[in-house]
């Protein structure tokens, strides 16, 4: 029994080593110029070893993508479970989606190729759409706690959720492309303009300022 543990405890780690390495490769190569033996190479093992956990290349690419959804999809949990106030809870999605400027690079950079290859495999269409389901589940829960709590004003709940993750998309998209302003400063502007949005302008930009400067 804990030979067959071991064993299974091995292959888990291989397979987890080949993800990773997937994700990597393509966030800096993108999807297209990937083979099998960038990703073995960067792995530490051999071509044939990659087919023997993964049959298709697709495959490996599509556990590459899950490993991605289920990775934001638990940081960003974690994250508002250890708040309690709503407001608290936005900023601390904001904060954990704009962690790091690297992080946020190589995850725009693999995610849009994702996203490119899911408009036409139904496959990878439905991981990605299991990803905005469950963002703006967490999204609808923070909103509903804070119209309840009478932090955010009164609106309809679904246009709500749909409109907050409009604007963390958007706000990532133009940080990528922009030349004008930090990582740090679309990170305040996300928050602001949210919270902005959720409380019907009446949130006291000062104090985001001060949590961001609390946070750093």
């Amino acid at each position: 029994m804990a030979a067959k543990q071991f064993v299974q405890e091995y292959e888990d780690q291989r397979r987890e080593e080949l993800i990773k390495a997937t994700y990597y490769e393509v966030a800096e190569k993108g999807y297209s110029a990937v083979t099998l033996q960038d990703i073995a190479k960067r792995a530490g093992v051999s071509k044939g070893s990659t087919l023997y956990y993964f049959a298709t290349k697709e495959e490996l690419f599509l556990g590459a993508l899950e490993w991605m959804v289920e990775r934001v999809h638990a940081r960003i949990g974690e994250a508002v479970a250890a708040v309690d106030d709503p407001i608290e809870k936005v900023k601390t999605v904001i904060h954990t989606i704009f962690h790091s400027a690297q992080e946020s690079r190589q995850f725009f950079l693999a995610y849009s190729d994702f996203v490119s290859i899911g408009t036409r495999n139904k496959r990878f269409h439905d991981l990605n759409a299991r990803f905005y389901a469950g963002c703006c589940g967490t999204d609808r829960m923070i909103i509903e706690q804070g119209i309840a709590a009478g932090a955010f004003r009164r609106i309809d709940i679904d246009d709500a959720s749909s409109m907050v993750r409009a604007l963390v998309d958007g706000l990532m998209l133009q940080w990528f492309f922009s030349s004008d302003g930090t990582f740090d400063d679309y990170r305040r502007r996300c928050e602001r303009v949210i919270l902005d949005y959720l409380t019907g302008g009446t949130y006291n930009n000062h104090d985001i300022d001060d949590w961001i400067e609390q946070d750093t």
